[in-house]
C-alpha cells in the first residue's frame, strides 16, 4: 500500500525566520542595545537566547511575550518585529517510497520506542535517550 500526503491550502503565510533574525539584530543595533543589556532586561542567565534569535541559521525566534517586550523597547508594533513570506506547498508531498518518508517513519518509530522505554523504566534519562536516537539517525 502506498501512502501520499499533501498539505492544504497550497499557499500559506509563514514567518521568514532568517529575515526576522536579521531584522531583530538590526533593530537592536539601531536602538543602541547590546546583547548583554537585552540579556539583563529579559533576566536570562546567559545571552544564548538573544544570539539564537539573531542567528538566521538557528531558526529560533522570540515567543510572543518576548516579542511584546521587544516592541516596547524598540518603540514599535509587534508586527514590525517579524518578516512574513508566502510559501507554496502545492508541490510538497511525502510519499512512502521516498527517502524523506523513510527518515520520518524511522524517526517517529525511534521516538515512540524511546518514550516506551522511558515509560517502562528501561531508560531513566530522557536527554540521553534522545541523544542516542539522534546519533542513530545521524540528525
Amino acid at each position: 500500500m502506498e501512502y501520499s500526503y499533501s498539505i492544504q491550502p497550497a499557499k500559506r503565510t509563514v514567518v521568514d525566520i532568517p529575515a526576522t533574525s536579521r531584522l531583530l539584530k538590526d533593530l537592536r543595533n539601531k536602538n543602541g542595545y547590546s546583547v548583554k543589556q537585552l540579556q539583563e532586561i529579559f533576566g536570562f542567565e546567559t545571552p544564548v537566547a538573544i544570539y539564537a534569535w539573531e542567528n538566521e541559521k538557528c531558526k529560533n525566534i522570540p515567543c510572543i511575550e518576548n516579542f511584546d517586550i521587544l516592541s516596547k523597547l524598540y518603540k514599535c508594533h509587534v508586527e514590525d518585529l517579524y518578516v512574513l513570506k508566502q510559501v507554496d506547498f502545492s508541490d510538497l508531498q511525502v510519499r512512502e517510497n521516498t527517502p524523506e518518508y523513510k527518515t520520518y517513519r524511522t524517526l517517529v518509530n525511534q521516538l515512540l520506542e524511546g518514550l516506551a522505554d522511558i515509560e517502562e523504566g528501561r531508560v531513566q534519562d530522557f536527554e540521553q535517550a534522545m541523544k542516542e536516537i539522534r546519533e542513530e539517525l545521524v540528525i
